[in-house]
């Protein structure tokens, strides 16, 4: 892979042509790290893009917001994003990043000052996966904001919860105890007429290794070594690197476990109404083009009629945490 001022690198997302466009090699690293587990496709033609631009390069005005009404889907201390449909385009701008993902063309341009430290990461993290999420949705790929793993036979648990309720953590364990790792942050549910079945699609990012996670996990210890990249809030490695082993493709769900940390408490594991669960999972669903929104939720319903619900109350014996989630397989 060269890096060249004009790049283009193309991956094949679960059947979905992606290709990411940018002039800085920095943001190529960044993206490729993201999206290594696809196969690189460098004559296929793309059906979705992402265009990553700064200032000087070419720009123009392409990022001013689009005209007509528009409605907050996206709100965070970074900035908010907008639905404007009328010309079906997400419009927004988080930390000085300015992202207008045009979906029924299916392109995001996502442009910033100087794509450098803590722009970087919010070009290449956030804004570029949501961007990810609006387009495949329209592709029949509905997102989730969750971690997946899976037994050897296909059999996988889906782990979901805002940041900060211990998924990743709870995934690492489990990929130590030997689980395959499908995602620890988005999976994508695939379901299609032919087999009703809700299929889990991995999304194997590089995994962000905190200070607490390399306490727990003695094969992270060595991660510490480097501070986290300028402007990224962990360091960034890949599930290869960490425990030698590749990561799964899809999985059929058969559980989803909202994990909650209680450290001060012996790990508990409870059920969760179906019902309960779908309104902990509803408020992550980006509330644009009506259609798409619709079929997004009635595949999380799908996925809440097959699966087994539950709140596990995570405490520091991760031991017991991890088997507590195996045995509800």
């Amino acid at each position: 892979m060269s890096e060249s001022a004009d790049t283009a690198w193309r991956y094949l997302v679960h059947g979905v042509g992606v290709a990411v466009h940018a002039q800085d090699p920095a943001v190529m690293r960044a993206m490729e790290l993201r999206l290594r587990g696809f196969a690189l496709e460098p004559n296929g033609g793309p059906e979705l893009s992402l265009e990553f631009t700064a200032d000087g390069a070419g720009c123009g005005g392409v990022l001013e917001p689009p005209s007509g009404g528009s409605r907050p889907v996206y709100d965070t201390p970074h900035g908010s994003l907008y639905y404007f449909p009328d010309s079906d385009t997400l419009f927004g701008e988080l930390g000085g990043v300015r992202l207008r993902c045009e979906a029924s063309r299916g392109v995001a341009l996502i442009h910033g000052s100087a794509l450098v430290g803590r722009r970087l990461y919010l070009a290449t993290h956030p804004l570029a996966t949501i961007s990810l999420m609006e387009l495949l949705e329209r592709r029949g790929l509905f997102s989730l904001h969750a971690a997946c793993m899976a037994e050897r036979d296909g059999r996988g648990v889906v782990l979901a919860g805002a940041s900060g309720a211990g998924k990743s953590t709870l995934a690492l364990a489990l990929a130590r105890a030997g689980m395959r790792f499908l995602s620890d942050d988005v999976v994508f549910l695939s379901r299609r007429p032919e087999a009703p079945i809700v299929t889990a699609l991995g999304f194997a990012d590089a995994l962000g290794v905190s200070e607490f996670a390399a306490e727990r996990f003695s094969e992270l210890r060595p991660s510490l070594q480097e501070p986290p990249a300028d402007g990224f809030p962990k360091r960034l490695r890949r599930i290869e690197e960490l425990f030698g082993t590749h990561a799964a493709r899809t999985c059929t769900p058969q559980a989803l476990i909202f994990p909650e940390v209680a450290s001060d408490q012996r790990s508990q594991i409870a059920p969760l109404e179906p019902g309960s669960a779908l309104l902990r999972l509803v408020p992550d669903v980006l509330l644009t083009e009506p259609a798409a929104t619709q079929a997004h939720l009635q595949t999380i319903a799908a996925l809440l009629d097959q699966v087994s619900c539950y709140v596990l109350r995570s405490g520091s014996d991760l031991e017991r945490a991890t088997e507590l989630v195996r045995g509800v397989l």
